[in-house]
């Protein structure tokens, strides 16, 4: 099966490597983001383009982060059929707080990861502010490319070290846009 994407995008399942932003993400986002619509249908409530792809500028792994919302918890095994029958394949709820996780492509060049989950988890909220703040602010984005290139250099075959390290990171940023919105 051919995947959308698979010239600019693929790596290997547990590996880090980051590479220089592409201008071809958004092309790659808007045609997964129409076959993942097509599928679920009303289901999804909304589709996000997410992660580092999704800022312009910002090194990243050459791997898609879609997030789809549904309107609850009882929508997600609904969403599991469709998704399945795109190439993705269910990886569970890695981090045990009900968010599926869904990966596509091979083990060898994985293309694309969708995050599925009710549109009121908090996590849904977390990618868009973290995704906005680096956008918005070209300190913050250099700071935590930064990070993640250090990161990648010290831990390039141990993919969970290195998406742990770089936690409190973004934690410090969702944290700070919390008090920047507070009245």
């Amino acid at each position: 099966m051919a995947y959308p994407g698979a010239m600019t995008l693929g790596l290997r399942r547990g590996l880090v490597q980051l590479r220089p932003s592409s201008p071809e993400y958004p092309t790659l986002f808007a045609a997964e983001r129409e076959r993942v619509a097509q599928a679920l249908g009303p289901l999804a409530l909304e589709i996000e383009h997410v992660g580092s792809t999704s800022v312009p500028g910002l090194v990243a792994k050459p791997v898609l982060d879609l997030a789809v919302a549904v309107s609850g918890a009882g929508q997600m095994p609904q969403c599991r059929g469709p998704l399945t029958r795109l190439g993705s394949t269910f990886r569970g709820d890695p981090a045990g707080q009900g968010e599926a996780f869904y990966a596509l492509g091979p083990d060898d060049a994985r293309t694309h990861y969708l995050h599925l989950l009710p549109i009121t988890h908090p996590h849904w909220r977390a990618y868009l502010v973290f995704r906005g703040a680096l956008r918005a602010d070209p300190e913050l984005r250099g700071a935590y490319a930064d990070l993640r290139l250090a990161l990648a250099r010290a831990h390039p075959e141990a993919r969970t070290e290195y998406t742990a390290r770089k936690g409190a990171f973004i934690e410090g940023v969702l944290r700070q846009a919390e008090t920047t919105a507070a009245p």
